[in-house]
C-alpha cells in the first residue's frame, strides 16, 4: 500500500520537478521545483526494488504452496494477461500525452503509426514505444520464469531453512553489487536513465535491471531463510534507519550539486556510486525495519488499501497524467499544485481500482480484502 501510493505521488512529482525528462508525459515548466527533483531522485532508488523484493518473497511462497501448474495459472491470469492487455490498449494513449500536452501538431493515429508501434525509418517499434507502468509486469514474468526453472533444476530450492536471527550476510554484497553496477553502467551507457525495448516484449533500464534481479531473488532468499518469523532475521531500526537518514540527505544533494563540486566526471560517478549503493541498501533494509517494527498488523483501512494496491498500480497512469494536464493552466505554486494533483489522482485512482476488482484477473485481491476484514 505504501509503495503503490508513493509511486503515484512520485509519478506526479516528475510533472513538477525541475529538469524533468523531455519525454515525460506532462511537464509543468511554469511551476516546477528543484526540491521535487531531489524527491524524485530519492524515491527512484528504492521504490521498484521493494516491489521486486515483495514479488520474490510471495512468488516463491505461492510456488511452494500451489505447485507449478496451478501457480502458472495464477501468474497467467493475474500478471501476464494484465501486462499484455495494458501494454496493447493503454500504453499508446498515455504515451501520446507527451505530444498532446505540448500541443505538437501530431494526431493520435499518426503518433501510433510513426512514433509508437512502428519506426518508418529503422523498422521495429517506434521511438516513443513504451509499456508505461506495465514494464514491471513484463520483467516480473521473466523473473518468475527464472524462479520456476531454478525450482525444477534444484529440487531443494523450495525448501525453507531453519531461521537465523542474525542473517545480515546479504547487506555488504548488496552494497558492493549496486556500487559496481552504477559505476560500470554509467561508464558504458553514459546515461543512467536510459530505457530500451527488446522488440515489443520487454521494456527495461539497463542500468537498473541487475539490481532488480538481486532484489527479486533476495525476496526468495528471505522466504527460504524465514525472515520476519519469531526466530528469523528482522532488520533493525537502530542499525538501518540512521544510515537511511544519512543517505536521504546525502544522495539527492550529490545528484543535484555533485557536478559542481568535482572537476573530473569519473570522480562524480564514483562518489555517486557509493552514495547510491548506500541509499539502495539502507532504504531497502531500513524500510523493511520500519514497517516490521511499527506496521506489523492490519485493520480495515490497511486491508482496504492493500487489497486495492495492485489495481491502483494498474490504473494510475491513465488517470493521474490527465489530472496533471487539466491542472496546467492553474496558476498556483508548485507545492499546492503537486498536493492537489496527488489528492485528486489518488482519490480517482482508488475509485477506479475498486471497480477493477470485479474483473477475474484482479478478483483475488477482493478475496484478500475479505480475509483482512475477518481478522
Amino acid at each position: 500500500m505504501f509503495t503503490i501510493n508513493l509511486m503515484i505521488v512520485f509519478h506526479l512529482g516528475l510533472c513538477y520537478m525541475a529538469y524533468a525528462p523531455e519525454w515525460w508525459y506532462v511537464v509543468d515548466k511554469e511551476h516546477c521545483s528543484l526540491f521535487l527533483t531531489g524527491f524524485v531522485c530519492w524515491v527512484d532508488i528504492f521504490i521498484m526494488p521493494m516491489m521486486f523484493f515483495i514479488s520474490g518473497y510471495f512468488g516463491i511462497r505461492t510456488l511452494k504452496k500451489h505447485g507449478g501448474s496451478k501457480w502458472w495459472h495464477g501468474r497467467f491470469k493475474r500478471i501476464i494477461v494484465p501486462w499484455i492487455v495494458g501494454a496493447a490498449l493503454f500504453a499508446a494513449p498515455v504515451s501520446y500525452l507527451t505530444f498532446f500536452s505540448r500541443n505538437y501538431p501530431v494526431d493520435f493515429a499518426t503518433f501510433c503509426r510513426d512514433w509508437f508501434f512502428f519506426d518508418p525509418v529503422n523498422g521495429g517499434s517506434g521511438l516513443f514505444f513504451s509499456h508505461i507502468q506495465y514494464w514491471f509486469l513484463g520483467i516480473l514474468t521473466v523473473f518468475y520464469l527464472l524462479m520456476y526453472i531454478i525450482s525444477r533444476l534444484d529440487k531443494n530450492y523450495l525448501t525453507q531453512y531453519e531461521p537465523t536471527p542474525n542473517d545480515r550476510s546479504m547487506a555488504v554484497p548488496l552494497f558492493i553489487f549496486v556500487f559496481c553496477n552504477v559505476v560500470a553502467m554509467d561508464i558504458i551507457t553514459g546515461f543512467d536513465d536510459l530505457w530500451i525495448h527488446l522488440s515489443y516484449f520487454l521494456v527495461l533500464q539497463p542500468c537498473r535491471i541487475l539490481p532488480y534481479v538481486w532484489a527479486f531473488f533476495l525476496g526468495a532468499y528471505a522466504w527460504k531463510h524465514q525472515w520476519f518469523t519469531d526466530n528469523g532475521y528482522k532488520p533493525s531500526v537502530k542499525i538501518w534507519v540512521p544510515f537511511f537518514v544519512i543517505a536521504t540527505a546525502a544522495y539527492p544533494l550529490w545528484v543535484l550539486m555533485g557536478r559542481f563540486m568535482v572537476a573530473n566526471p569519473l570522480h562524480f560517478v564514483f562518489i555517486r556510486g557509493i552514495l547510491q549503493a548506500l541509499m539502495f541498501t539502507s532504504s531497502f533494509f531500513g524500510l523493511l525495519a520500519i514497517f516490521f517494527r511499527f506496521f506489523d498488523g492490519t485493520n480495515k483501512f490497511w486491508g482496504e488499501m492493500a487489497a486495492n494496491s495492485y489495481t491502483m498500480y494498474y490504473a494510475h497512469m491513465q488517470i493521474v497524467f490527465p489530472v496533471a494536464y487539466f491542472l496546467l493552466p492553474l496558476d498556483i505554486p508548485w507545492f499546492p499544485k503537486w498536493i492537489l494533483s496527488s489528492i485528486i489522482g489518488l482519490f480517482v485512482t482508488y475509485c477506479v481500482s475498486k471497480l477493477l476488482l470485479f474483473l477475474p484477473c484482479f478478483a483475488s485481491s477482493k478475496k484478500a480484502k475479505l480475509s483482512y476484514y475477518e481478522k
